[in-house]
């Protein structure tokens, strides 16, 4: 193997192990979501702001994108008085 070949087999498993990373961190911070929905003392507004996310954040988990989903969780946390662990 040629030294080149051995840096684009290193660059190509380390942005696939970023990419299963990223997954993971949409999938933790859903779930964290879904648990605050189920909170009894939510007002109408956090509820509505919260199920909203949740709508956004499953589209863009469909669409791979890691950034969105985190952002739009966690602003709709922030406004719900929710803290993102």
């Amino acid at each position: 193997m040629t030294r080149t070949s051995i840096v684009l087999a290193l660059a190509t498993l380390a942005f696939g192990g970023t990419m299963s990373f990223a997954y993971a961190d949409c999938e933790n911070d859903m779930i964290q979501l879904e648990s605050a929905l189920k909170s009894p003392t939510l007002t109408p507004l956090a509820k509505s702001a919260l199920q909203d996310a949740s709508v956004k954040s499953v589209a863009a988990m469909k669409k791979d994108d890691d950034a969105t989903c985190h952002k739009v969780i966690a602003d709709a946390m922030t406004k719900s008085g929710v803290t993102l662990k």
